[in-house]
């Protein structure tokens, strides 16, 4: 995924004014957005969106390590990145144990451009991003966007929405979707249990009602609404 960058949002926590400048200006040719903070005085709601983080371990009222915990946390599956002058052997594994990866100061800029590009890859690579919802292809699961946590669904909602999925954009007859689930010789038994299982899915993944719609007298379509 080329683009991944470009897809992606990434929250920075750096003290020094000069570097925080040029973080700011720097990454934001390359990620869709950049919010930069320079101590520890900042809604931890800030985070929902972010994809990445680049923290500075020396900050104003708090350490990058006591911020990164705090990230993992909520947020145990979003790759985190120590940026700093700290760069003997015990920074570094103290960060590497708490974060993904620890590139010391001073640093060059498409290096580090490179790194976040590999954690993307590896953390969001095989992922589809919808509305509230990250879809992982490879794994058949589905995360919530803002907490990182797994949706469960059962076997059946999962090939549901995973059959809506790979037909993204295309109407669906009830008769097809059924067919694919339960097989022919259920096509008249499960009329009803695919409006249940539906509506189940629907409030497991579709909260705001965006994603899967109803083609009145027909079927159903999932549709790619982004955040």
């Amino acid at each position: 995924m080329e683009n991944i960058l470009k897809k992606s949002n990434i929250f920075v926590l750096e003290d020094d004014p000069d570097i925080s400048k040029f973080l700011n200006i720097f990454l934001s040719d390359y990620f869709n957005k950049v919010i930069v903070k320079t101590d520890n005085r900042f809604n931890y709601s800030d985070l929902d969106n972010a994809d990445i983080f680049l923290l500075d371990v020396e900050i104003p009222f708090d350490s990058g390590y006591e911020v990164c915990k705090r990230i993992k946390m909520v947020y145990p599956n979003k790759p985190v990145v120590f940026l700093t002058a700290h760069s003997q052997l015990d920074d570094k594994i103290k960060g590497l144990e708490l974060g993904d990866d620890f590139i010391p100061k001073p640093f060059e800029p498409l290096e580090l451009i490179a790194r976040l590009k590999n954690l993307l890859k590896d953390k969001y690579g095989d992922l589809v991003y919808l509305d509230g919802i990250i879809v992982d292809k490879r794994a058949h699961l589905i995360v919530d966007s803002v907490t990182g946590n797994r949706i469960p669904l059962s076997e059946t909602e999962n090939k549901i929405f995973f059959y809506l999925f790979d037909n993204m954009n295309i109407s669906l007859s009830r008769e097809q979707i059924i067919n694919h689930v339960w097989g022919v010789e259920g096509r008249s038994r499960q009329e009803n249990s695919l409006n249940v299982y539906i509506n189940s899915v629907r409030n497991k993944v579709d909260i705001k009602g965006k994603l899967i719609q109803t083609i009145y007298g027909y079927g159903y379509k999932l549709t790619d609404q982004k955040e």
